[in-house]
């Protein structure tokens, strides 16, 4: 049930694929709007068929689309795109995630869209931007990680790596989502709907903007440091005695201080001229993680929690997904949830934060819509709609 949520009574019409726009229309959906996800003939999303880790479905998909409403369009054919445009004439928000090339062709740019909705918040996500040499490019989520000058900050001194998660596809997402409602909280104050270009570099970007200020205000250039810091000291990680690594973060000066006289057991380091200061410990950040994991190589993972608890050190476990899967905080937070399905089984589903903040007692055992499965019907006959 949607009734009461914050965005009940309010149509998402979703053209989208892959990752940014679909989790940009579930968030939407989880905060109550009804989301009608138009899908391609045949195939449908190709994320429906990245994995089958999900009871045979995928999880990419199972994430990023439960509760939506699955609708086959062929967009080219002129009586298929004249029912999306019906559609659209119901809807208060469209998000798609085409390329600006395709929208274009399609008549779906932001542009005629609103000449011919004018109450529409139309979001486009694109990789480039709509405009410009890159409009055109196909922007996966690795391409724009290099793109955005991740990748020559992740990795090793000897070979970059992408960040482990579909970073720029999630914020882009989320960005999204943000901006519709913005978009919306607009026209009902003016009743002016907002085309809203969200480019995944740009999003990108807000993660890179430290590092890009320092460039080109300072001509810094950072080099990669694998699991460290780059502008702090020390902050990275460390092996315990038993094999466990521990991530140590030390954002200020006291901190170093009070690091010295308990984990370390030497108070004059604190102040000793190669460490005293965040720029002196960078300066000497290798001698710096040499004392530091001298200390925690001869304590076990759990003394040496203790000791930076006593200390108030900042720390952390590098876990994997299966440390991930029981951690206390998912567990108790309910991030996933067990869903029903057919012949009695059950799966682990994931619970989005709004959902979790906004309807906490909301059911969780709505699944990703089968493709189709809320077909649309013919210009002037009856059939199931949205809404």
């Amino acid at each position: 049930m949607t009734d009461g949520l914050p965005l009940s009574g309010i149509l998402v019409v979703a053209l989208e694929h892959s990752v940014a726009g679909p989790l940009c229309s579930r968030i939407l959906g989880d905060l109550g709007a009804t989301v009608v996800k138009v899908e391609r003939p045949g195939t449908g999303d190709f994320a429906r068929h990245w994995d089958d880790h999900v009871d045979g479905e995928s999880a990419q998909f199972w994430w990023l689309n439960r509760s939506k409403r699955s609708a086959v369009l062929d967009l080219k054919e002129p009586d298929q795109r004249a029912r999306l445009d019906e559609l659209l004439a119901a809807a208060d928000v469209f998000v798609h995630n085409l390329s600006p090339r395709a929208a274009a062709g399609l008549g779906l740019t932001g542009a005629s869209v609103g000449a011919r909705h004018p109450r529409l918040v139309v979001c486009q996500i694109s990789g480039y931007g709509t405009e410009g040499a890159f409009r055109d490019r196909k922007a996966y989520d690795m391409l724009v990680q290099g793109e955005a000058g991740f990748m020559s900050l992740t990795g090793t001194p000897d070979q970059e790596c992408r960040v482990g998660v579909s970073l720029c596809d999630v914020s882009t997402g989320i960005y999204a989502a943000l901006l519709v409602l913005a978009a919306l909280r607009e026209r009902d104050l003016h009743g002016t709907a907002r085309h809203l270009d969200v480019a995944m570099l740009d999003v990108a970007s807000e993660f890179a903007a430290p590092m890009l200020l320092s460039n080109l205000n300072a001509g810094v250039v950072y080099p990669r440091l694998a699991a460290h810091h780059h502008a702090l000291a020390p902050y990275g990680a460390f092996r315990c005695g038993d094999g466990t690594e521990i991530l140590v973060a030390v954002h200020q000066d006291a901190e170093w201080k009070r690091l010295c006289a308990t984990l370390l057991g030497d108070p004059a380091l604190g102040d000793d001229p190669r460490f005293a200061t965040t720029l002196d410990r960078v300066a000497n950040r290798d001698v710096v993680a040499g004392i530091v994991g001298d200390a925690l190589g001869a304590l076990d993972y759990e003394d040496a929690v203790s000791a930076l608890q006593e200390a108030g050190i900042a720390h952390a476990r590098v876990n994997g997904m299966a440390e991930l899967a029981a951690h206390d905080v998912i567990r108790r937070r309910g991030v996933t949830a067990q869903v029903s399905r057919e012949g009695g089984r059950s799966v682990s589903a994931f619970v989005g934060i709004a959902e979790r903040l906004f309807d906490p007692d909301g059911d969780r055992d709505a699944r990703p819509p089968r493709l189709d499965e809320h077909a649309l019907a013919p210009l002037g006959t009856s059939g199931p709609e949205a809404g």
